[in-house]
């Protein structure tokens, strides 16, 4: 009874802190959600595999790893419809209840553990900012995590049923994620080095055909357009999360720099990083501290390779923000949500067992606290950041957007193309989902050409946008267009004919007299 009011309320907590986004932004929230219920409801409504969504200008094919799609389209479609804002949420639950397992199986059943270890869990930022959307990047999660418990099952007890299971779940990962699947290669020929196991790397191979065999042949395609994202990455990584138009060649003066740019030169790049890793998932780096244990004291609270799995995505994640050649494998930042399980375990458990209790304690105490207010400061710049939500004023030019004739828009931002050619129809300037990635070059993730040249060579129609995110000398190279006005939100509507050169306001909508 105990264990399970523990867990009960554990969850509770967790589903506390990660369902405040939805009553903050109920009209929805997230950059990829609205991609992937276009790509379930077009597989669901025209049954080809994998669909066209030619809404997407800039896409070439869907050729995204493909489970996690057939995963949301084998759910009801009324369940899907009306719950798909909180499946990546329920997702994480469950590794917070794979966690809640391996905490009960290594400590022998000890509440102190399994409650720590949920805790720490449950209050990790990125658990709860990355998982308002819909995402693969959980699932994926979730299966890493089984397979290492699989591995260390392996490794102490080998038995044949294992290492097929081991094979199976590799293979389903390639087809899930394609961070998680390098995440993967990079944990599983480290561990071949540590524990001089080169049989291990016949993993690699072995996931490989398994995906191929599973996926009738479309992991090749994965594959195809897993390469040509690292190759565009390894041309751009240095203008991740750039401002498309100020740090254009174009339009920007070659000083200014996004805050939130990810690779800012100098020891301003250096405290970001750090900032941002530390801000994620701060529990992770103080877990990295308990390598005492094992250096210093001896001591052998849990099996050792979990530490190495704590370690090894952490260096990653250190390695893809700082090393240039591997920049091209993504934002480093991203990595430590693959830790949080690792991290929240190997806490937990040196907090009971441990050999220095006062510093174990202290760093226990330590990784709740920060973890708190990491989550207090996600939420702060949530109801501040309007890329990724849709607020009221968002929503009414979305309605307004839906009134006009059907033309190609440009959002500026760019995190609004998602929810824009899914609430309007509309199809809009914007790919990067599968493969085509080279066709976003000349407009993102800066503006290389000319506002004149981008909407004649694509057939803009349409330009959102919003104040402060448009330069003067990018707005007096517009062509003439009829400006819808809402708030601070400014829509272009580029065309000959009357009215135009002209701004006008919309009447107010029923919902917002």
């Amino acid at each position: 009874m105990e264990l399970a009011l523990l867990i009960a309320g554990l969850l509770a907590l967790a589903t506390l802190f990660r369902s405040l986004a939805f009553v903050l932004s109920p009209d929805g929230a997230g950059v990829d959600h609205w991609f992937w219920k276009s790509y379930v409801e077009e597989y669901r409504r025209s049954g080809v595999f994998p669909p066209q969504l030619p809404q997407y200008v800039l896409d070439d094919k869907q050729w995204y790893p493909p489970l996690f799609a057939l995963v949301l389209a084998g759910m009801p479609k009324r369940v899907f419809d009306s719950y798909s804002h909180i499946v990546a949420m329920i997702i994480d639950l469950a590794r917070m209840l794979l966690l809640l397992y391996l905490a009960h199986w290594l400590s022998g059943g000890n509440l102190r553990v399994i409650a720590v270890a949920g805790l720490i869990y449950a209050t990790t930022p990125i658990q709860t900012s990355y998982n308002i959307q819909l995402n693969p990047r959980g699932l994926a999660a979730i299966m890493l995590d089984a397979l290492l418990i699989l591995l260390l099952v392996a490794i102490t007890f080998p038995r044949t049923w294992v290492w097929a299971a081991i094979v199976f779940v590799g293979a389903l990962i390639l087809l899930t994620h394609k961070m998680t699947t390098q995440l993967l290669v990079v944990i599983t020929v480290t561990t071949a080095a540590v524990y001089v196991r080169p049989d291990l790397l016949l993993l690699l191979p072995a996931w490989f055909v398994a995906a191929m065999v599973l996926s009738k042949g479309f992991y090749w395609k994965v594959l195809v357009a897993h390469l040509e994202i690292v190759q565009f990455w390894h041309r751009n990584w240095r203008w991740i999360g750039a401002d498309l138009l100020r740090e254009s060649p174009v339009y920007g003066d070659g000083v200014y720099q996004r805050p939130e740019k990810l690779h800012k030169p100098g020891l301003r790049g250096v405290v970001w990083h750090a900032f941002i890793m530390f801000g994620f998932n701060p529990a992770v780096w103080l877990a990295c501290a308990l390598v005492y244990e094992r250096l210093f004291l001896r001591s052998a609270i849990y099996p050792t390779p979990l530490l190495l799995w704590l370690l090894v995505p952490c260096a990653w994640a250190l390695a893809t923000s700082f090393i240039a050649p591997l920049k091209r494998f993504g934002a480093g930042y991203l990595y430590v949500y693959n830790t949080s399980l690792m991290a929240s375990i190997v806490l937990a458990l040196t907090f009971e067992y441990t050999l220095a209790p006062a510093l174990s304690s202290a760093l226990v105490g330590a990784a709740l606290l920060f973890n708190t207010i990491g989550v207090a400061i996600y939420y702060r710049q949530f109801m501040t950041n309007r890329r990724t939500r849709v607020d009221d004023g968002l929503e009414r030019m979305i309605e307004q957007l839906r009134a006009q004739p059907k033309g190609v828009v440009m959002c500026v931002p760019v995190n609004w193309c998602e929810v824009v050619a899914y609430r309007t129809g509309h199809p809009v300037l914007w790919g990067g989902h599968g493969l085509g990635f080279d066709r976003l070059q000349p407009t993102w993730p800066r503006m290389l050409l000319p506002i004149q040249q981008v909407i004649e060579q694509y057939g803009i129609r349409y330009l959102l946008t919003m104040d402060g995110m448009l330069p003067a000398n990018f707005v007096a190279d517009l062509p003439p267009a009829r400006v819808v006005t809402h708030q601070d939100y400014r829509l272009y509507c580029f065309g000959a004919g009357d009215g135009y050169n002209k701004e006008v306001r919309p009447a107010p909508s029923p919902s917002n007299k």
